[in-house]
């Protein structure tokens, strides 16, 4: 009865910003989890092995 003399609007708000907040905090993890991904998906630096190509100080070395 409240809803025909306008009375119901403050429960229609109130769904309204529950549902905002519920779509906000569903696009900040799908955000996070997206991020995620990219980080291990990233390939990794790692040091080279065997030989060394170039050499810092003039000294000989035994490297060819």
């Amino acid at each position: 009865m409240g809803a025909i003399f306008g009375g119901g609007q403050s429960a229609q708000r109130k769904a309204a910003e529950d549902s905002r907040k519920q779509q906000a905090v569903a696009n900040d993890r799908q955000l996070a989890a997206m991020q995620a991904e990219e980080t291990r998906d990233a390939p990794t630096r790692r040091n080279p092995r065997g030989r060394r190509l170039f050499v810092d100080s003039g000294q000989k070395t035994d490297l060819s």
